[in-house]
């Protein structure tokens, strides 16, 4: 567009630097010059105005054609939010971002010898994302994670958008049950997440509606899944059991400005479904630090009732963050060797909760599933550092007493080599050098409850002290 701007310039320039100037040629010319020669003067003068006139009209024809193709080309942009392409109707668009985490564990006390844990650094999530939207109403998500040399599919769903009151999502996401699961890996307060998402489902497949009733202030989600063990993913559904999840969560006060309880929102998760045998084994419950404390033995699989209810509740004022869940899971489980009727069968109930305030030292923002944005980004030379954000938690989880009884050293788990429970202290700093580099310091502390009927010649579980470290640059 700036060519044909300066063409058009030039051209009228010498155009009527040509019309303007040819009179006085002309005038001095007349005296000695022949009436003919006036004549043919007076002709080059038309024929440059009309040339002026087809140059001009070219020109907003190319104008014309420039806009026009302006209307329909795509939108390119990069930024800290990622890389999208948009077309020009805004109907269609692909959105590119990624994540890569690299973490240091030390491990500096642990329950028992026998269980160890190295020290050593890991690339804990490697996760490129590609979303977009296809058309007005459809959108989609593919999201793998290349960690630990192995390729997993972790989100892959499509979405159909109605209004904010309605919506439908199709295919594998989080299940919409546990409120810290829910947040992105890349805003979590802690490097690892508490105990409550254990006994809670991951990832599932299957259909999902949500939506935002009255102007935001209240929020649904229901979905029908293949039905995920307490802590973990479905990958490949073996059993026709299925799992329906329902969330309800209110933001009561969240359109007035004025409130003080601007930031308070609360509500309660529920899941129900049903379990064949031949559905797996059971996931091994960890700490904090990813330390494995408790596992049923590997003749137990569930068969039968699985239920979870989780309430939830966070508040966010300015720099501060409180944020507060329970969950119970309530699952039928049998010993498939077991051969004696009366004790081959099990129901039972495990219990988590945790409790995580969090404060932003420069005084930036918080919020339920964001990070603080820098005011300034850190720069060594401008003597700028970033926001730096402390948080602690305290959280525990207790395993059904039930599951260590019966003969020998228990039917469905053994009380002499696994926990009963464990209460932990979590301490936190984070340091968001800009939008996209976080850096992350943890501590955490693990003490564990001994199961009743352990054998008295066992030595006590020692307490767990770990430091855990990583760096995300994530876009």
């Amino acid at each position: 567009m700036r060519n044909l701007t300066v063409s058009r310039a030039a051209a009228y320039a010498a155009a009527f630097s040509t019309i303007a100037f040819a009179p006085f040629s002309a005038r001095a010319q007349t005296t000695d010059a022949p009436p003919e020669d006036v004549a043919a003067l007076r002709a080059q003068i038309a024929a440059l105005d009309q040339k002026l006139r087809v140059l001009e009209r070219n020109l907003e024809i190319k104008d014309d054609t420039a806009a026009a193709a302006a209307k329909t080309a795509p939108v390119i942009t990069a930024g800290a939010g990622g890389f999208s392409l948009t077309s020009a109707d805004k109907k269609f668009s692909l959105r590119i971002r990624g994540n890569i985490q690299a973490d240091g564990r030390y491990y500096l006390e642990e329950k028992s010898d026998a269980s160890d844990t190295p020290d050593a650094f890991v690339l804990r999530r490697i996760r490129p994302s590609f979303e977009g939207t296809v058309g007005e109403k459809f959108g989609f998500r593919i999201m793998p994670d290349f960690a630990n040399n192995q390729l997993q599919l972790l989100d892959a769903y499509a979405t159909y958008k109605q209004s904010d009151e309605f919506s439908l999502l199709f295919g594998k996401a989080k299940s919409p049950f546990d409120l810290e699961r829910l947040v992105s890996q890349t805003n979590l307060l802690f490097i690892e997440r508490s105990y409550p998402t254990l006994l809670g489902p991951n990832r599932d497949t299957g259909v999902q509606a949500s939506g935002d009733l009255f102007a935001g202030r209240f929020s649904y989600q229901a979905a029908y899944l293949d039905g995920a063990s307490d802590g973990g993913s479905v990958e490949t559904d073996t059993n026709d059991g299925k799992d329906a999840v329902l969330r309800l969560f209110t933001h009561p006060f969240k359109n007035n400005e004025d409130s003080f309880f601007k930031g308070l929102g609360f509500g309660v998760a529920y899941s129900a479904g049903t379990r064949e045998v031949g559905s797996g084994a059971i996931r091994s419950y960890t700490t904090n630090a990813l330390v494995p404390f408790f596992q049923y033995n590997g003749n137990v699989r569930p068969d039968g009732d699985h239920t979870r209810l989780s309430p939830q509740i966070y508040f966010y004022k300015g720099p501060f963050g409180l944020l507060a869940s329970y969950t119970e899971t309530d699952q039928e489980l049998i010993n498939t060797t077991t051969v004696t009727p009366a004790s081959v069968r099990g129901d039972f109930a495990n219990r988590a909760w945790a409790v995580t305030a969090n404060y932003v030292l420069t005084g930036e923002d918080t919020g339920y599933n964001t990070s603080p944005k820098p005011r300034q980004d850190f720069n060594l030379s401008a003597g700028t550092w970033g926001a730096w954000e402390v948080a602690a938690r305290v959280s525990a989880i207790d395993v059904d007493e039930g599951a260590f009884a019966g003969a020998g050293t228990g039917i469905f788990a053994n009380r002499n080599t696994q926990a009963a429970g464990v209460d932990s202290l979590s301490l936190g700093l984070n340091w968001y050098l800009n939008r996209n580099v976080k850096a992350s310091l943890n501590f955490e502390h693990s003490s564990f409850d001994e199961a009743a009927g352990r054998s008295a010649s066992l030595e006590d579980f020692e307490d767990e002290n770990a430091v855990l470290t990583r760096v995300q640059l994530s876009f």
